[in-house]
């Protein structure tokens, strides 16, 4: 049986995972409890630093301590946020390690690397043996590395041209009552059209640094479409605006009656909300809205492209601290 928050695609499902952090702390995710919050929740296996008595603490009883005081300062193990020595970088998502079987271990968990072979022994593979193994992690910019869509969407004057084409593939009056099927706006000129207007007059400045966490989802998904531009050649980036284009619509719908009585206005719930809960809606987006074996086969994207893209979108928006929540690909027969 699948928990509330697991998102069930047949034999795939994506799990939500509630992170309880502050979005302004990645690191969060590899935290449980400190020492301090542990003591204060179990007082009684804490104990005062001085409850020694004094008459049991001789010179020799003083020497110790600070020998072994000293002796856990050069035992201490490096954490996962140390940054001096990680000299170990994986070329296929640029994550940095302090050694070589770190990299070893991160190369066959998480870029499927580990050979089949029986052996489940030996030598760790050289760098080299791993760089002609393809991985398009849809967690990582990789996902675009694959023939049919790496390349590059020129800012200045190709990002504009791509819009317009995904914009008259999307809406026009062909596919106008599939449109309304599914609740959305449909729209007979891209001015009118309040995201992909608003991109289309944005500077595609790949440079700016990334707005804070808190403004409107629009935006989120602007920035994310700009920086996927740098790995996408034209024809799939029309693909990936349309399928960006479809993920907001839908989650304007989904939070319509939320939209209308937190803020009482006219404008969509992406328009004015930030990008928190915009993932929450993954699993109906792509089981029920966009259904890529049934209604939507007309768009092109088959449904592993649909798990991916959602995957690539809402990895980069946990990545870059606009939304808490986590998505993770899991197999329901294993």
């Amino acid at each position: 049986m699948n928990s509330p928050n697991s998102i069930n695609y047949g034999n795939d499902v994506i799990t939500q995972k509630d992170t309880n952090y502050s979005q302004s702390n990645p690191m969060a995710t590899q935290q449980l409890f400190t020492e301090s919050q542990l003591n204060a929740q179990n007082p009684e296996n804490s104990l005062p630093a001085n409850n020694v008595p004094a008459e049991e603490k001789s010179p020799a009883n003083e020497l110790s301590e600070e020998n072994d005081e000293n002796n856990k300062k050069h035992l201490k193990r490096r954490s996962k946020r140390e940054v001096e020595g990680r000299n170990y970088v994986c070329k296929l998502c640029s994550k940095s390690y302090l050694s070589y079987p770190a990299l070893y271990t991160h190369y066959k968990q998480k870029h499927n690397t580990n050979n089949s072979s029986g052996r489940g022994r030996g030598r760790p593979k050289k760098l080299n043996e791993f760089e002609n193994e393809k991985s398009y992690s849809p967690q990582s910019t990789t996902y675009f590395s694959k023939e049919e869509r790496t390349g590059k969407t020129n800012p200045e004057d190709e990002i504009n041209n791509c819009i317009d084409l995904a914009f008259n593939d999307l809406y026009n009056y062909e596919k106008k009552n599939r449109i309304i099927e599914r609740g959305m706006n449909f729209y007979d000129s891209i001015e009118k059209h309040p995201f992909l207007s608003k991109f289309k007059q944005d500077t595609h400045d790949l440079n700016k640094n990334l707005g804070d966490e808190h403004q409107p989802a629009d935006l989120v998904l602007i920035e994310y479409l700009n920086r996927m531009s740098a790995y996408c050649n034209p024809t799939y980036y029309v693909k990936l605006i349309k399928f960006v284009t479809l993920f907001r619509e839908h989650s304007n719908i989904i939070n319509a009656e939320k939209n209308k009585n937190l803020n009482g206005t006219n404008k969509e719930y992406t328009e004015v909300n930030d990008a928190e809960d915009v993932p929450d809606s993954s699993n109906e987006f792509i089981t029920d809205f966009l259904d890529p074996e049934e209604k939507h086969e007309d768009l092109g994207y088959t449904r592993e492209e649909c798990i991916d893209l959602t995957q690539n979108l809402c990895y980069w928006m946990y990545e870059n601290n606009f939304t808490c929540s986590k998505l993770s690909l899991i197999n329901e027969n294993k």
